[in-house]
């Protein structure tokens, strides 16, 4: 394994066990996230493509809650494509609303949250330049969904990352949550 992966690697598993953990004495379900993220950049588009796969964890039942609380997670972007790569990984926190009803099988909720990330990244922006760098930075997000059930969660969610070398960062997320372990 290389040293950029263990890096990653590290970087990864430190922010999921910071969420494990502050999740921990909530009485809801934790669990994966998997999404398509749609970069805002022209550049990385171009250069990257439309869709990249992202993963995380964040608590996906919101139902105990009649209002608002405390909401982590993390969340990592991750695409290559002809030589150019970007990884990123975002740990936020911040506050979660639900809406409507409790014990509603559908409940709406939205959720600001902000934190660290980490972005490496090595792009070919023209023929002749690559830009590349390893930065530890910001990130902000917006995320408005669902819950269907206990264990199941749709959202849409805006993340606002820095930029770097002309590099916007910053992408929309459509994900699926699945909740696999209750605290």
């Amino acid at each position: 394994m290389s040293l950029m992966s263990q890096g990653r690697l590290f970087v990864t598993a430190a922010m999921a066990l910071v969420c494990v953990a502050a999740n921990a004495q909530s009485q809801s379900f934790l669990g994966p996230t998997v999404g398509i993220f749609f970069p805002s950049d022209s550049k990385l588009r171009e250069k990257l493509g439309d869709a990249w796969f992202s993963f995380g964890a964040s608590r996906v039942k919101i139902d105990p809650y009649a209002k608002q609380h405390m909401a982590y997670d993390w969340e990592t972007f991750s695409k290559s494509k002809d030589g150019s790569k970007v990884f990123m990984v975002a740990g936020t926190v911040g506050v979660i609303r639900p809406f409507g009803s409790p014990g509603a099988m559908t409940r709406p909720y939205g959720a600001i949250r902000g934190g660290l990330s980490y972005i490496d990244y090595a792009v070919d922006t023209t023929n002749v330049l690559r830009v590349s760098g390893k930065r530890l930075g910001f990130n902000a997000n917006a995320e408005f969904g669902i819950n269907i059930g206990e264990r199941l969660n749709l959202s849409a969610r805006y993340d606002l990352f820095p930029s770097y070398e002309g590099l916007k960062f910053s992408g929309l997320t459509i994900a699926v949550k699945w909740g696999v372990t209750k605290f």
